[in-house]
């Protein structure tokens, strides 16, 4: 198994990154612009005929982002696969310039283990 983190857009897809994958994770944050970039990618992803295309919420800090992302990932077939919450400890990190990941025990972390176990089990 192989994950890449790419930039947000539409534009790396469409240059035949996505020939040989089979899961995409598109990353859907409780902002407007964000979610539209979503949509996209998604919709690019089920273009390339990209077996699975499965979203993910992200720095979700309350019911109400909780909410509006399902609702919009309901909306445009996106199926969800995990929630992440905002976590100010990714950002201390960052700011830090360590991995977050070697930060303080996080719900971020947590729930980023989980969604590789999911992905493992599952792909």
């Amino acid at each position: 198994m192989t994950i890449v983190d790419m930039e947000a857009g539409v534009e790396h897809l469409s240059r035949g990154t996505g020939r040989y994958v089979d899961t995409l994770l598109v990353t859907l944050e409780p902002y407007y612009k964000a979610l539209e970039t979503s949509r996209r990618c998604a919709e690019l992803g089920r273009e390339l005929n990209i077996p699975h295309v499965l979203g993910v919420a992200n720095k979700v800090r309350d019911a109400a982002d909780a909410d509006a992302v399902k609702a919009f990932a309901a909306a445009h077939g996106i199926p969800l696969v995990a929630t992440i919450p905002f976590d100010d400890a990714v950002r201390l990190a960052d700011l830090a310039g360590t991995p977050f990941v070697d930060a303080q025990p996080n719900a971020a972390v947590s729930d980023l283990d989980r969604l590789a176990g999911w992905l493992l089990a599952n792909n």
